[in-house]
């Protein structure tokens, strides 16, 4: 047999066998061949392959082709591995600070941010002493952290989002019997109470966004404001009195969230909560509810936000709060002070009184401007309580109608303005054009950097109506505002108030004029 015949005889003996290219065991290749399974990676010789004639040339060109099929099924399988990879989520995150510390996907399909929020007041009064002596706590003196908080909040699945925060700065008085010269008949207490504890769907068809859990109802224009963005150290009267009240403006309930327009020029926000009582987001009362709405249109909107028209409107239909085991339902109408000192519990209320009634009707007008460093915001509130009393037993019909608001105007010092949210359709965090900087920023720019505000506010109450009288307050705010960057701000407010209670029955001799000035550190992140 001549040499050549011998090499092609082994060549494509060898070819034959799996296992001479592929990546399985040798002890795979010696498994019996079946030429007619089309799955194998076996290549059945053909015909002229099986010829006994072989020159080096044809040997050669069959190892390359082998080779050629072999490297095409590894490339094959390399591809839609690699396909396989790319149809996974990367899950991996990374850290960046975006006003806060934020981690997050590449895609951005999961975020989570950790943050929180703290904010030490001091304040000192001057009120008259009939006043003091004609409130349910007189006006004292004090520092204390008005807020102090702490979140996390997010995104899963590009979709949904989240939110779960609690704050730590919250108090109440627990009865201790008896009364005695060294028992003052209650004990003050602190406790954390959740405010933000909502879960959210994005874009869902014909519902927009859906958002589930403790939330703020969609009423009023500086009810959606965050407490850290706010212009002066307290919101008007309207939010403690109408909307904000002993359970912190937040209450359980679902809602829908409609951006409108191409570029969300108008929103439509409605929701269905459960009246609640206390800052823990729970209610037991049978047959309580809320239903809201709120409708929103920018009328002049500039892509870097410093020109702004809003305007918007807000209505309320619920019940007062019922309690179980208690009979009626109650609800409590009462404001604090622009400058507030002490544990909530011992902050004075200069007008305020508490009905038992039925269904409660709140109509709301709200507009709100931008026009480069000057800032303009407006409310105004009407409330009309059904079968108003202030006695269980007392006669049905009455109409408890109160009404407030307020008018504010502020001008940046430095060239700043302020920022808003279309999500929101509310004003949004200041972001000053220099930061401040210590000593290295003293003379290259106003006092050493950071964004310089002042403001003033005049704001209005009538709890008077049909005999059920509150009280009347007439209440003036001026306010200078350092914001040393976009995460930290110092505040300073003077206020005076003249407190109209002489149509009240608990108080007639208790009115005057309150003055009061306030400072506040604060910082988010």
């Amino acid at each position: 047999m001549k040499r050549s015949t011998r090499i092609g005889i082994l060549a494509a003996n060898l070819l034959c066998l799996p296992a001479a290219f592929s990546d399985r065991p040798f002890a795979q290749a010696q498994e019996p061949q079946n030429p007619k399974n089309a799955n194998s990676e076996y290549f059945a010789p053909s015909a002229d392959e099986q010829r006994l004639e072989f020159t080096e040339q044809d040997l050669e060109e069959l190892i390359d082709k082998r080779i050629a099929e072999r490297e095409k099924i590894k490339k094959e399988k390399e591809a839609a591995e690699k396909e396989a990879a790319a149809s996974k989520p990367d899950l991996g995150m990374s850290a960046k600070w975006n006003k806060g510390v934020e981690f997050s996907t590449k895609d951005k399909a999961f975020k989570t941010h950790i943050g929180g929020r703290y904010q030490l007041d001091s304040g000192w009064f001057s009120t008259p002493e009939n006043v003091q002596k004609a409130i349910n706590v007189p006006y004292g003196d004090g520092m204390d952290f008005r807020r102090a908080r702490v979140r996390l909040d997010g995104t899963m699945y590009d979709s949904v989002d989240y939110a779960m925060e609690f704050d730590f700065v919250n108090s109440f008085r627990a009865r201790n019997q008896p009364v005695s010269l060294v028992n003052p008949g209650f004990i003050e207490n602190t406790t954390v109470a959740p405010t933000d504890f909502w879960w959210q769907v994005k874009e869902v068809p014909w519902l927009g966004t859906v958002r589930v859990g403790q939330q703020k109802e969609p009423i009023g224009f500086e009810h959606q404001v965050s407490s850290r963005f706010l212009p002066f150290m307290e919101r008007s009267y309207n939010q403690d009195t109408f909307y904000g009240g002993a359970f912190n403006g937040f209450t359980p309930g679902i809602s829908f969230l409609y951006g409108l327009g191409p570029a969300k020029e108008s929103t439509f926000h409605f929701g269905v909560y459960k009246p609640t009582n206390n800052p823990f987001g729970y209610a037991t009362g049978d047959g309580d509810y809320s239903t809201v709405a709120r409708f929103t249109k920018l009328l002049l909107y500039s892509e870097d936000d410093s020109e702004v028209l809003h305007v918007g409107i807000s209505g309320r239909q619920a019940s007062a709060v019922s309690q179980a085991g208690v009979p009626g339902r109650v609800l409590p109408f009462r404001t604090r002070d622009a400058v507030r000192t002490g544990l909530s519990s011992d902050w004075s209320v200069p007008a305020g009184i508490n009905l038992y009634g039925d269904d409660v009707q709140q109509a709301n007008a709200e507009v709100a401007a931008i026009f480069g460093k000057w800032t303009m915001q407006s409310e105004y509130l009407v409330s009309s309580l059904q079968d108003a009393r202030t006695d269980l037993s007392g006669p049905l019909g009455n109409e408890a109608v109160y009404h407030g608001g307020y008018f504010q105007i502020l001008r940046f010092l430095t060239d700043d303005h302020d920022h808003y949210d279309k999500d929101r359709a509310a004003f949004d965090r200041v972001t000053p054009t220099n930061n401040f900087k210590g000593s290295k920023g003293f003379g290259n720019a106003f006092l050493g950097g950071g964004a310089w505000q002042i403001g003033a506010r005049y704001n209005y109450l009538d709890l008077n109506s049909m005999g059920l009288n509150g009280g009347i307050l007439h209440n003036q705010t001026y306010g200078l505002n350092w914001f040393l960057n976009p995460n930290m701000k110092a505040q300073f407010n003077y206020f005076n108030t003249y407190r109209d209670v002489s149509q009240t029955i608990a108080f007639p001799s208790g009115s005057g004029w309150v003055h009061g000035f306030g400072m506040r550190i604060a910082c988010d992140f």
